[in-house]
């Protein structure tokens, strides 16, 4: 399993101590690939989803839920709705 401390590791072998990307990748069990982009990456990516999650239940309303925000800006404090409500 991948880790930021595997990219600090990776770091320290190649750039401190001296060692070649391939010998980097052959003693800590990597790639090159993977030796080479902890090198090119400052930090590490975060987690990135390629869809956004689905919302069965949100979608259908989100046009009346965006109505209710826009109306609780004009509208005076009483009248506001409130989230409970929505």
């Amino acid at each position: 399993m991948w880790a930021v401390e595997h990219d600090e590791l990776i770091r320290r072998k190649v750039l401190i101590e001296g060692f070649s990307q391939r010998d980097a990748a052959e003693a800590l069990g990597h790639s090159r690939k993977t030796i080479a982009k902890a090198l090119a990456l400052r930090r590490p990516p975060g987690y990135r989803r390629r869809e956004p999650r689905p919302r069965p239940v949100l979608e259908p309303v989100q046009g009346i839920i965006d109505a209710w925000l826009e109306q609780n800006v004009k509208a005076r404090p009483k009248q506001r709705q409130t989230a409970q409500r929505m």
